[in-house]
């Protein structure tokens, strides 16, 4: 008997002690966050959830309120952190620690083990969106379709190039996972396959060979019939393709570009609609007449050249019957306006260069007649449209991640700055504008914009209470952008002094394709916009503007002659 209560005393004693070690550890591993808890590399173990978010917004201040640092294609770039999209929810992650439970197996893991807390990282895809544009500009690549170009009159074969593009999926996944934890996070590019393969631009090859393999004849059907001939010189000018809605390269008939080309042969037998407009009179806005056209519509005229030039010997003839074609903008709009008075008006001048004036005068006469209704918005890319070749525009030089390059319309950006300060001058409520990366000085400094087809644009609103009216005129040297409606405030400027000034540094470059560039110093200036009624201010708007040191380009390669002075007046000009 003694020997048995002995055991039982025994057995006691072992489970009190056992109960209170497990007591012990559930004390040990306490109400607050278990020991050894770690948050990307902050020990928070024993805090309270205050505490421990506390300690990790402290300790990681630098990169939360810093940049995120990528890299791409052997590239570095940055975005910042609070505009990323991304956040680090530290209360939903410090939520996933384990509660203190009585089950010794969890105690236990709670008290000796070290645990990691895996961050939880959510993201906004629209804000990432905008805060990547910056990257993407800089990597993104559109793929080059195959085509067909004429060197004189020999058609070549241009064959396709695929371009590239950042993943953004991929993207937000890659960064969710390594904020935080890496020095840089490296982001993927996917290839892009271009529309119109190699054997697609292949197959028309021949047509372009016979297409200016001899004259084409065009007959214009009026009162008094005329037919002069084309050459096989303007068929090569006039002649491209394009990827049609099928997603097939087609052929297609440059009527600007033809009409550039044969002059008074063609214009003196239709005549173009003119769209109503206003001129001052003693100071006050008249309704300058529409005028209907008569002309060949442009898809009629491709469709009838493009038939004729598969054919050969007498057949390759084309008849063409001028049309009624009416004014956009008609006497009666123009007129139920209610226009009172110019409300805003600015001219910009520039240096001659045929693609220049084709190109800024293109686009005016695009933009040209624009109505805008109360509380609309203008698009200076909705009017004037994309700048392509099948639209009438033709290559010239641009601005692309700061140096010069060629590309189809060059020189819009005059027209672009000429609007904005319209409607700086107007008063009217400006929306978005993007300043050249370095300083034209052509421009008023601080009060210019480029543009980009499709998304770097000049936009304003009519904010004014009544329909404006847009008109542009131009010369050779100059184009203006006028704004008719009703004055509803009055606008003056101030421009503070240049800061911060960097000085350029000179280069040189042996592409073909380099393009000569001056050299202008970067500086920052700030202008501002004072807007008044009955004489009394009412609103300041500040516009600070950075501009970049435009390097000065020398360019050595022989091959590159375009828009360049010789090489030895490069290196004169640089000493």
């Amino acid at each position: 008997m003694r020997k048995k209560e002995r055991l039982l005393a025994i057995g006691a004693m072992s489970i009190a002690l056992v109960a209170l070690l497990w007591i012990g550890i559930w004390l040990a591993v306490g109400s607050a966050l278990p020991p050894k808890t770690y948050l990307l590399g902050v020990d928070i173990s024993n805090s309270s959830v205050t505490d421990a978010k506390a300690k990790i917004l402290k300790a990681k201040k630098t990169e939360l309120d810093g940049k995120i640092r990528l890299t791409v294609d052997s590239q570095t770039f940055s975005i910042p952190a609070k505009d990323s999209g991304f956040t680090l929810d530290i209360d939903s992650t410090l939520q996933e620690v384990p509660k203190r439970t009585w089950n010794p197996a969890a105690l236990l893991t709670a008290l000796f083990s070290t645990k990691e807390l895996e961050p939880i990282i959510k993201s906004d895809a629209e804000a990432f969106r905008r805060a990547i544009r910056i990257v993407e500009r800089e990597v993104n690549v559109p793929p080059r379709n195959a085509d067909i170009v004429y060197d004189g009159i020999l058609p070549k074969l241009v064959k396709a190039i695929p371009g590239k593009i950042l993943e953004r999926e991929s993207a937000i996944e890659k960064i969710s996972k390594g904020w935080l934890r890496n020095d840089s996070i490296e982001l993927n590019l996917k290839n892009r396959t271009a529309r119109i393969s190699d054997d697609e631009a292949q197959a028309l090859l021949s047509f372009a060979e016979s297409a200016v393999s001899a004259p084409l004849a065009i007959t214009i059907e009026t009162e008094k019939p005329t037919t002069f001939s084309v050459s096989p010189t303007v068929i090569a000018q006039a002649l491209t393709f394009i990827p049609g809605r099928g997603e097939k390269l087609e052929a297609k008939w440059l009527k600007a570009t033809f009409i550039n080309e044969v002059g008074r042969k063609w214009s003196s037998h239709v005549v173009e609609p003119i769209n109503a407009s206003f001129t001052m009179s003693a100071g006050v806005p008249r309704v300058q007449p529409s005028r209907d056209g008569l002309d060949v519509p442009e898809e009629k005229l491709s469709s009838a050249i493009i038939a004729a030039l598969k054919e050969e010997g007498e057949s390759r003839r084309v008849r063409l019957s001028p049309e009624p074609v009416a004014a956009k903008i008609t006497t009666e709009m123009a007129g139920g306006l209610g226009i009172k008075e110019v409300i805003g008006t600015f001219t910009t001048y520039f240096p001659y260069a045929e693609y220049r004036i084709i190109n800024i005068q293109r686009a005016a006469r695009w933009m040209d007649g624009v109505i805008v209704q109360p509380g609309d918005v203008f698009s200076y890319n909705t009017a004037v449209g994309e700048r392509t070749e099948a639209r009438g525009f033709v290559p010239g030089i641009m601005i692309d991640k700061g140096v010069f390059k060629k590309d189809w319309g060059g020189g819009v950006s005059q027209v672009a700055t000429t609007t904005w300060n319209a409607a700086w001058f107007s008063g009217l409520e400006l929306i978005q504008h993007k300043p050249h990366s370095f300083y034209i000085s052509r421009y008023p400094a601080g009060r210019e914009s480029t543009v980009a087809w499709p998304s770097v644009d000049v936009k304003f609103r009519n904010n004014s209470g009544h329909p404006i009216f847009v008109d542009t005129s131009y010369t050779n040297r100059s184009v203006t952008v006028t704004i008719y409606g009703t004055k509803f405030v009055d606008v003056e400027t101030e421009s503070g002094p240049r800061s911060k000034v960097v000085k350029f540094k000179v280069l040189e470059n042996d592409s073909e394709e380099c393009i000569f560039q001056e050299g202008v110093s970067g500086f920052t200036i700030d202008v501002w916009r004072i807007l008044k009624r009955d004489g009394a201010e009412f609103k300041r708007e500040k516009y600070r503007t950075r501009y970049l040191p435009e390097d000065r380009i020398i360019c050595t390669n022989p091959k590159a002659r375009w828009m360049n002075p010789p090489i030895d007046v490069q290196r004169a000009l640089s000493n």
